[in-house]
């Protein structure tokens, strides 16, 4: 993982717990571009941070090049302009066609009115979501981080 993910993710993570817990509803109902985009607005674009490096979370390419199942992939550009090809994030989620086989279909309840859901499947759904949310942040590269171009805070971090 990258330090730079390791440091906001536990510099952030209740942050998004809270995002989760308040707003139920709607990750009951994202996608996984959704849930991306949350990753990058409440862990990756820490706001007590002045100096640190923003990400465009209105930018996220998503390619889908699966049928029902695959791979999705998320390019996250840099907040600046004209970002160079240095100042990408990329992370990526397996998806699956149906609630047996796609984690965020089995996260999801069919109820969607928090006051129908019971304050243990609530919890269970806020962690599984912060879970598959830590995966997002876990698959997180920085494409061309070498050379000229080597930024320390986002060298891989190994066990």
């Amino acid at each position: 993982m990258l330090k730079f993910c390791i440091e906001q993710w536990n510099k952030n993570k209740d942050k998004l717990r809270k995002d989760i817990e308040d707003n139920f509803a709607e990750y009951n109902n994202a996608s996984y571009k959704d849930l991306v985009v949350k990753v990058v607005d409440i862990i990756f674009n820490d706001e007590d941070d002045y100096y640190g490096d923003k990400f465009d979370s209105e930018n996220i390419t998503e390619i889908d090049n699966g049928d029902y199942q695959g791979t999705l992939l998320y390019i996250i550009p840099q907040d600046t302009y004209q970002p160079s090809e240095s100042e990408y994030l990329m992370t990526y989620v397996g998806y699956g066609s149906c609630s047996g086989c796609d984690t965020l279909q089995a996260i999801q309840m069919w109820s969607f009115d928090d006051e129908d859901v019971r304050d243990d499947e609530k919890e269970q759904f806020i962690k599984d979501m912060l879970g598959l949310c830590l995966n997002l942040v876990q698959n997180t590269i920085k494409p061309y981080n070498y050379g000229w171009r080597k930024d320390d805070r986002f060298t891989v971090v190994e066990d």
